[in-house]
Order: structure tokens, then sequence, then C-alpha cells
């Protein structure tokens, strides 16, 4: 399990209820919501493309990939990663 570290923090009433409105319109929980907000901000990506990416990894990140692509296909891409993480040949 990843380090984490548990805190309290107090919000205004208005903050907390955007952050929590944006939570569940992104089928987010309020957590993932804040943390989501909080990287980006610490991100190198240009802040336009922020809310695309967040989109993507939120979709990713819910994602099984047997929903999306055939066997072969899962199969295709592992055997690619493979490839790619074994030395070159010279």
């Amino acid at each position: 399990m990843e380090d984490l570290y548990r805190s309290q923090f107090r919000l205004p009433q208005a903050l907390y209820l955007k952050l929590k409105q944006a939570a569940e319109l992104q089928h987010r929980s309020l957590n993932t919501e804040l943390v989501m907000r909080l990287e980006s901000t610490f991100s190198d990506a240009p802040a336009e493309t922020q809310q695309p990416l967040q989109d993507i990894r939120s979709v990713l990140s819910s994602t099984k990939l047997g929903d999306v692509l055939t066997q072969k296909e899962i199969d295709a891409i592992a055997e690619r990663m493979v490839k790619l993480t074994q030395p070159r040949k010279r």
C-alpha cells in the first residue's frame, strides 16, 4: 500500500459544497476530487490541458482493458511492452 498522510483541513462551507458538487459530477469521491485538483497545481502540463487530463485519468482508472480491447489486442500490447523493455541491439 502506498504511503498516505491522513489529515483534516478546515474549508469554507461554500468551497466544500463546490468541491462536493464537482466530485459528484465527475463520479469521484470528495477525496479523489481534492487530490486530483491539488496534484494538477504541481503538474508540468499547461493549465488548459489539466481538465482533459483529469477526465482521461478518471476514465482510465475505472476502465478494465477487457471492456475496450479484445484479448488479441491485449496480447499484442503486452508483446510490444515486453519488446520495449528489452535492451536495444546495436
